[in-house]
């Protein structure tokens, strides 16, 4: 059974490409993930805004899939998954901004 994710993509308000998540990613959507991902990024060198912050649990695939794309990403996460990403170093290759809340970019 695949975990619940709702996956959307746009526009912030200033024009940057935007891909928000809502529940859980795992090895049973992380597929779906890197696809829309991929999908957002498209073929460009513009960097896209990951926006994490009301996503419950990450797992290792969801990683490797932000990982594979980290020089291209400003990622949003909630406090929740700080520690996650530092302690993998995705906080190094990657803009990391730790956030209570979405903020609606």
């Amino acid at each position: 059974m695949t975990t619940p994710l709702h996956i959307t993509t746009g526009r912030a308000v200033d024009g940057v490409a935007r891909l928000s998540a809502v529940g859980e990613i795992d090895l049973t959507n992380a597929a779906e993930f890197a696809a829309q991902l991929r999908d957002a990024l498209g073929d460009g060198s513009a960097r896209l805004l990951v926006d994490l912050t009301r996503v419950e649990y990450l797992d290792s695939a969801a990683l490797a899939t932000l990982f594979a794309h980290a020089e291209r990403l400003d990622i949003r996460i909630s406090p929740l998954n700080e520690a996650l990403l530092t302690f993998s170093g995705l906080d190094q290759l990657a803009a990391v901004e730790v956030v209570a809340e979405d903020v609606g970019a």
